[in-house]
């Protein structure tokens, strides 16, 4: 076997119903702030008191929900009629792993219960994302016929929807197993972090091989399943989640093919036995905001060299310099017609910039550069249908 390693296994993505009564004039505020948000298609930056969520309303609601306000931190959908709950959260995996999953949890309910709901919100567990990124484990195309995916003869689960296996030139870059209430997914992270421009995920993993790919093992558990296993609320299902991963791992499992016509029967590979042994704790780093700023950062520097290339190509300088210097004598006048000042733009999009929560934002750091496994979502493999 390969020498198969545990970087980190946690928590990537948390999503929320919450019922009770929302606060008296929420909703009249909110349609004000939407209002002035179409009025200047501007996001229109709330932030309640002392609390550190703060969120962008945008000019436009999400399915049933009219008010839908965004932050790196977390989605919050508001408003919709019953049946439906009045409130429905997603956290984001960078604040998972700032905050780590259980003080996530424990804020934003302090944040509804302060800013948004009339009484004490009761939070109810809508889909949970479980993870483990491995080393030493390169799956190839034949082993996608290795797996063996059983259906569990309870009233949520049937028998896998259906098998994907994905190619990225001659490497398989993932597996698909399952639909519905539960759904697993195995696939090059390290590849996919590439295709993103997103490094975060890195701070979190422990005696990484940077010359060698990562690949993440996944389970999504969704309501119907996640009920049916005795999670009903966010703090059942994150006490539960080694309970998860150990029946996800059965649920699916890696086989040594023997001559054996039944599947189930063929023994476990020796790479899922470390899989499924792995602990699912709750990871975290205060390097989180830092490079979600540097990969910000990044793709703002993308497209700067894409328009001053673009700029570049139509004189006959083709410098940089030169394309830059070409932009100065027009930006003046391009104010003046705007009636703004460059430096009164710079302070209303800082205004409206809402940053990953940091450990030293909330009561001090929750942990050092980053935790073993054995400490705890938009997410690339998400499910986009879930996603406001």
């Amino acid at each position: 076997m390969a020498d198969l390693r545990i970087l980190s296994a946690g928590v990537d993505t948390l999503h929320c119903s919450v019922r009770g009564e929302l606060q008296d004039g929420l909703l009249v505020f909110l349609e004000a702030l939407k209002e002035e948000s179409q009025r200047t298609n501007e996001l229109q930056v709330v932030t309640w008191g002392e609390q550190s969520l703060s969120v962008a309303l945008r000019p436009h609601g999400w399915r049933s929900y009219p008010f839908w306000a965004s932050s790196p931190n977390i989605e919050v959908a508001i408003g919709a009629s019953s049946p439906f709950p009045p409130v429905f959260i997603q956290a984001h995996s960078a604040y998972l792993h700032s905050r780590g999953a259980d003080q996530a949890v424990a804020e934003i309910s302090q944040w509804l219960d302060a800013n948004v709901m009339r009484d004490e919100p009761v939070l109810g567990i809508s889909r949970l994302d479980l993870y483990c990124d491995t080393q030493g484990w390169l799956p190839a195309v034949g082993d996608f016929d290795k797996f063996h995916c059983r259906a569990v003869r309870r009233r949520t689960y049937s028998v896998p929807i259906y098998d994907q296996a994905h190619l990225r030139g001659r490497r398989p870059s993932g597996f698909v197993f399952g639909g519905g209430d539960l759904m697993a997914r195995c696939y090059d992270k390290t590849m996919e972090l590439s295709v993103r421009g997103s490094e975060w995920p890195k701070a979190l993993w422990v005696d990484w091989d940077q010359d060698q790919p990562v690949w993440r093992v996944e389970f999504q558990f969704r309501r119907r399943s996640l009920v049916s296993l005795g999670c009903s609320t966010p703090a059942e299902a994150l006490a539960a989640r080694q309970e998860l991963w150990r029946y996800a791992t059965q649920w699916l499992s890696l086989r040594v093919p023997t001559s054996d016509s039944n599947r189930s029967r063929w023994p476990e590979a020796p790479e899922w036995t470390v899989i499924r042994q792995a602990q699912v704790g709750s990871p975290t780093s205060p390097l989180v905001r830092d490079l979600v700023r540097s990969a910000d950062e990044l793709r703002i520097i993308r497209g700067l060299v894409g328009y001053a290339s673009s700029l570049a190509a139509l004189g006959a300088a083709p410098g940089l310099g030169a394309a830059l210097a070409r932009t100065v004598p027009g930006i003046p006048a391009y104010l003046d017609r705007k009636g703004e000042d460059f430096a009164d733009i710079v302070a209303r999009k800082r205004r409206q910039r809402v940053e990953v929560v940091s450990p030293w934002d909330v009561g001090g750091p929750t942990s050092g550069p980053a935790m073993s496994t054995t400490a705890d979502g938009p997410d690339a493999n998400g499910d986009e249908a879930d996603r406001p």
